[in-house]
């Protein structure tokens, strides 16, 4: 997926159900437990790889439906960035980060997001608590000497389902070292090495026998320090600013209404549909569409002789035409307008 498109959905690749339930069968909980999903987006991989378990289950989200949706679902939900969002050192006993696939934007030394949202979220881990980190493999590298520095036991294992295979995701399971261990990047350069050969990397399936437990704690809090977002944008619509802006930026659109004193024949209703009196809905079922005339300005241009040899002189005229655009309930969409080569009449064109 091109970039565009990928900041367009916020980088929002979520992870199959049948990966989730993969990764939960490497997971053993003895007791309660506080799990947290950075980047939740509906919750449902966190919903499954908690699975079965007393886990106490927080998650930040930054796009408002899917915050919703983890609401909905049961999950303590703060609905804006991770960046904006405060937590207890070594609090929780489960992180699961799915980043979102991109690199920073700014005007130099810009990072992958991956090793950036690694970076702000990792000291939210306690000692021996468990890092579960899906990640494409091309950005393993930058995230390789964090990860050795402050996890043990880092295991990788390629992703099989046909979404994940596209995108070339990994997943990296790791434990939290104790803190007179961390520091040293030991097995930095093995994570190098799988980065640049991501063949070497064993699927994750039913067969893998690894095995993490996942120790006890006690449900963390998530502390939201930025800007309410919903609010901002229910008060742009009133602010003096958009106001000034929308008579600059918009067409107001006029909304003219009465009884004609004498019926209209065909002339006068043609000329209130040109004039835009008449825009609206009409029609009934898969003919039902929005109507829309507007004005369309044109300049033709006349090129003559002059009086002296050589001479040419250009003449404009400025003239008006009208356009019809017609929007269908599927979709379809139909404009009439005025077609470029002379002597032919107005045709309705496919958008």
């Amino acid at each position: 997926m091109s970039r565009p498109f990928a900041r367009l959905k916020l980088g929002y690749y979520p992870l199959p159900t049948e990966e989730a339930r993969n990764i939960h069968s490497l997971l053993v909980a003895s007791g309660p437990y506080c799990a947290m999903d950075p980047c939740a987006g509906d919750s449902t991989a966190l919903l499954e790889i908690a699975r079965d378990t007393e886990a106490h289950l927080a998650a930040i989200e930054v796009d408002a439906d899917r915050a919703t949706a983890c609401i909905q679902r049961g999950i303590t939900t703060n609905y804006g960035s991770a960046f904006d969002c405060k937590v207890q050192s070594e609090s929780c006993s489960l992180l699961y980060l799915n980043p979102p696939y991109d690199t920073e934007v700014g005007p130099h030394s810009n990072r992958r997001m991956e090793a950036v949202f690694l970076e702000h979220c990792y000291r939210w881990v306690r000692s021996e608590g468990i890092v579960v980190f899906v990640i494409p493999v091309t950005a393993l590298n930058s995230c390789a000497r964090l990860l050795a520095s402050q996890f043990g036991r880092i295991s990788l294992f390629r992703l099989q389902h046909a979404d994940c295979v596209r995108f070339h995701q990994i997943v990296v399971f790791g434990t939290r070292k104790k803190s007179h261990a961390r520091g040293e990047p030991q097995g930095v350069d093995g994570l190098l090495r799988a980065g640049y050969r991501p063949s070497s990397i064993p699927p994750l399936n039913a067969h893998v026998a690894e095995c993490y437990p996942i120790p006890s704690s006690s449900p963390a809090t998530i502390h939201y320090t930025g800007l309410p977002l919903d609010m901002i944008e229910d008060a742009l619509e009133r602010s003096v600013a958009m106001q000034n802006a929308r008579g600059v930026l918009v067409r107001k659109q006029h909304k003219m209404s009465g009884r004609p004193v004498t019926p209209l024949h065909k002339g006068h209703v043609g000329l209130l549909a040109c004039s835009g009196m008449l825009n609206g809905f009409f029609g009934e079922g898969e003919d039902r569409h929005i109507a829309h005339w507007r004005a369309v300005k044109h300049v033709d241009e006349f090129n003559e002789e002059g009086e002296e040899a050589g001479e040419t002189i250009i003449r404009r005229r400025e003239r008006f035409s009208h356009e019809l655009t017609l929007a269908f309930e599927n979709g379809r969409i139909l404009e009439l307008k005025e077609t470029k080569e002379e002597g032919q009449k107005p045709a309705i064109d496919d958008v």
